[in-house]
């Protein structure tokens, strides 16, 4: 199947490097003096704003404008929004890939995950949104580094994500570990973080392994691993498998991973999951492994000062916003027991915050 992604799929990006646009581009990480946005938690701006979105009419329209302002953002860059969902929907394998993956003891679902996450009905348990995660996870590149308008979308997702794994590759030399060989990329979504740890940590111990809950979204990401591994001349990269579980009860031996990351997930949880999740990394992780959590940065200047539309819709389509902005997750790593924690800004959006089990 030919890509209507241009330059910008999966398909395509990973095992590229760094953009060539020269020097690396250093995109100065502000820090806000507030600990979270004022437009979370308990103040009289977030009560009015949960107020509008409470209010059926007007989340009805937020709910359009929220798609519709992420879908502008992609095609900007030349993503073929629409195509690609088409593209996805006639894949008629997905079903019979979901149906062997899907884990039917795992239902009823938690509570916490049956909210209409991103404006889709039935949140992640649905065919379109796994069908959107790809072209929405490159107009977060795009949104990232909109002040590069020559940049394509591919140039903006692998910049944002070498940052990031960047941030895990010098933790683990600034401390002296070795990089890690077992790796468990926890609520993988569609598979682009489990790809692209593939391509960054390609010598491993078995299988990188991705977890989710939703199976639409591992079919997906199954069905890409498939298509890879069918094709030539593929980029060096660990092996990947995928698992239908819960990052809160996870399958994995006890002190079995040297590394479990998190990517964009626990700002779509509550905070007593977020609790769990650190539990569990410490659980999972071997002496001196590495949990991870890669996110969105509730001290960062850009997100504090989004215009109201922006932060209104944003908070719209993320029903657990006021726990995720207003939980300190490095005070929850260091009661929990890990050293060293600490938060590197990996642009001025996001942030990666890591600990090393003890």
């Amino acid at each position: 199947m030919q890509s209507t992604l241009p330059s910008c799929s999966s398909r395509h990006v990973f095992g590229a490097q760094r953009p060539a646009h020269g020097r690396r581009v250093v995109v100065r990480a502000e820090t806000a003096t507030r600990e979270k946005p004022a437009w979370t938690g308990d103040s009289l701006l977030s009560k009015v704003v949960n107020w509008a979105i409470d209010t059926p009419p007007l989340y009805g329209a937020m709910k359009v404008l929220a798609k519709n302002a992420m879908k502008s953002s992609a095609e900007s860059r030349g993503i073929k929004w629409d195509a690609h969902v088409k593209e996805m929907q006639n894949l008629k394998e997905l079903e019979a890939i979901k149906s062997e993956l899907e884990d039917a003891r795992l239902q009823p679902y938690p509570d916490y995950y049956l909210k209409p996450f991103h404006a889709y009905e039935t949140g992640n348990l649905e065919w379109l949104a796994a069908w959107e995660v790809e072209p929405a996870t490159y107009a977060i590149g795009i949104r990232t580094f909109k002040d590069h308008p020559e940049w394509s979308a591919e140039k903006c997702f692998v910049e944002m994500r070498v940052r990031m794994t960047d941030a895990i590759k010098s933790y683990h030399a600034q401390h002296g570990l070795p990089l890690p060989r077992r790796i468990v990329d926890m609520g993988c979504s569609t598979g682009l973080s489990t790809t692209w740890f593939a391509q960054q940590f390609p010598d491993t111990d078995g299988p990188i392994v991705g977890l989710d809950l939703s199976p639409y979204m591992l079919a997906v990401a199954e069905w890409d691993r498939r298509r890879r591994a069918a094709q030539p001349n593929q980029p060096r990269s660990a092996p990947i498998q995928y698992i239908h579980g819960l990052a809160e009860k996870s399958p994995f031996g006890t002190a079995s991973q040297d590394m479990v990351a998190f990517n964009f997930v626990i700002h779509e949880c509550p905070q007593h999951v977020i609790d769990s999740f650190v539990a569990e990394g410490l659980r999972v992780v071997k002496p001196n492994g590495v949990l991870c959590f890669i996110d969105n940065n509730p001290k960062s200047k850009t997100i504090q000062n989004l215009p109201a539309p922006i932060f209104t819709l944003m908070k719209s389509t993320e029903p657990w916003t006021d726990e995720y902005y207003s939980y300190d997750l490095e005070a929850a790593m260091r009661t929990a027991g890990f050293r060293e924690v600490v938060t590197v800004e990996t642009d001025h959006r996001h942030r990666c915050v890591m600990g090393i089990r003890p």
